[in-house]
């Protein structure tokens, strides 16, 4: 299984929008400069994120983009699956589509396994919200400042 700049870009893209969701709508080209995203690259993952109902779009003059709904309604595995489609390490455990399965899959003694990685990678994405992510960053954000009183 190999996440890609796309499922980065895109968690970033969401947090960012979730922790200015005061100044929404927010431009791409903002998120793009703040995050040190490709900003054409940007409009593409959000693009992705719009259709899958993650974030919303608002045109005209002072438009931008804003999510579509509540941070901590949003989990990570709903952006990676916007942007990558459904979670699997491999076809054979996709139960979207069992055409995908292959000729072996009755026999294979390494499904079990991928099934275990494709249930604990799902368990871990399904299981964080966007709001959990805010909230650790703000964690780090104050741990890695301290005050020295003379």
């Amino acid at each position: 299984m190999n996440f890609t700049s796309k499922e980065e870009y895109g968690l970033r893209a969401v947090m960012h929008l979730a922790m200015h969701e005061s100044s929404w709508p927010v431009q791409a080209r903002e998120v793009a400069s703040a995050e040190g995203i490709p900003e054409q690259f940007l409009e593409q993952v959000l693009a992705a994120l719009r259709r899958a109902g993650v974030v919303r779009s608002i045109r005209g003059a002072g438009g931008g983009y804003e999510l579509a709904r509540q941070p901590q309604s949003i989990t990570a595995g709903d952006v990676v699956r916007a942007l990558s489609g459904p979670i699997a390490p491999i076809p054979c455990t996709d139960d979207a589509d069992p055409a995908d399965r292959c000729a072996q899959v009755e026999h294979c003694v390494v499904l079990g396994l991928w099934q275990k990685v494709q249930s604990a990678v799902t368990q871990i994405l399904e299981g964080t919200t966007i709001q959990d992510m805010i909230e650790e960053r703000t964690k780090m954000e104050q741990s890695s400042c301290f005050m020295m009183n003379i």
